[in-house]
C-alpha cells in the first residue's frame, strides 16, 4: 500500500537525486570559467547550497520518523515503535542473556471518566499518564501508548526486583495526580523467557487482565500471589 509517508519519502529521495545532478552539471560548467577567483566563489556557493539541502533533507527525515513512531496525543512511542523496540530488545536479551521486563498498563474506569468529564479532560489525563510513566524510567527504557488507555513500558537489563521500584514510583505519582478522579492503574509485569514475541506479550497481558477482573488498581507479576488494591495506600503485589 502506497501511503502518504511513502510518498513523502519518495519525494525526498527525488529531491536528493535532483540536487546531486544539479551539482554535477554546475561543476562541469565551472570548468569553463576563466578566472580562478570566480571558480572559487562558485564552488563555495555550491558547497553552501549543498549543505543547506542536506540539512533540510535531514530535518524532513527526522520529522517523518517522528510522525511514524510517535503517538500524536501523548508524544511518547506508538504501537509501531513498541513492536520494533520489542523485536530489538528480545533479540538483544537472547544474545547477551540479560533480563528484559515488560510492564503493561491499563487505566481503570477511564471510559467513565471520559463520558462524565469530556474528551478534552480525558485526553489531558492520557497525556499526563504518559508523562508520569516517562519520568519514572531511565533514558534507555521505552514508554509507549499502543491503543486507547493502554500503555507499555519496556525495561532492558531490568529484572522484576528492579522493575518493582518503577511500579512503585508510577503508582505514587499517578495517585497524587490532582485530576485523575476515580481512575486508577492496573498493571501486569513479566520478564522475557526466550519465547516468541506474541507469547511474551500475551503472558504479561493475561497478568494485567487478571488484575482488571479483580477490581483493578494493582500490579501482578509471575511471582504474585495477591493483588494490590489501594485504599489510601498503594501496594504492589510481587
Amino acid at each position: 500500500m502506497y501511503t502518504k509517508s511513502n510518498l513523502k519519502d519518495t519525494q525526498a529521495k527525488i529531491r536528493s537525486l535532483l540536487s546531486g545532478t544539479i551539482v554535477i552539471v554546475i561543476l562541469i560548467l565551472i570548468q569553463g570559467i576563466t578566472y580562478l577567483w570566480l571558480r572559487v566563489m562558485s564552488v563555495a556557493l555550491i558547497a553552501i547550497g549543498l549543505f543547506l539541502v542536506i540539512q533540510k533533507l535531514s530535518f524532513e527525515r527526522r520529522r517523518l520518523f517522528s510522525l511514524v513512531t510517535l503517538d500524536e496525543l501523548t508524544r511518547i512511542g506508538n504501537y509501531r515503535a513498541f513492536q520494533e523496540r520489542m523485536r530489538l530488545e528480545t533479540q538483544r536479551a537472547q544474545r547477551n542473556h540479560d533480563p528484559l521486563t515488560l510492564i503493561l498498563i491499563d487505566l481503570d474506569r477511564f471510559k467513565n471518566y471520559n463520558d462524565s468529564l469530556g474528551h478534552r479532560l480525558g485526553n489531558e489525563l492520557l497525556y499526563s499518564a504518559g508523562q508520569i510513566f516517562q519520568s519514572a524510567v531511565r533514558s534507555i527504557d521505552g514508554v509507549y501508548r499502543f491503543g486507547g488507555d493502554e500503555f507499555a513500558i519496556v525495561l532492558p537489563e531490568t529484572d522484576l526486583e528492579a522493575a518493582r521500584n518503577i511500579v512503585n514510583r508510577i503508582q505514587h505519582s499517578f495517585r497524587c495526580h490532582p485530576n485523575r478522579a476515580e481512575v486508577t492503574l492496573s498493571m501486569g509485569m513479566g520478564t522475557y523467557q526466550e519465547e516468541s514475541l506474541h507469547g511474551f506479550f500475551d503472558r504479561v497481558d493475561h497478568l494485567l487482565y487478571d488484575v482488571k477482573e479483580n477490581g483493578g488498581n494493582g500490579c501482578q507479576s509471575e511471582l504474585s500471589s495477591n493483588y494490590a488494591h489501594s485504599k489510601g495506600i498503594s501496594r504492589t503485589a510481587l
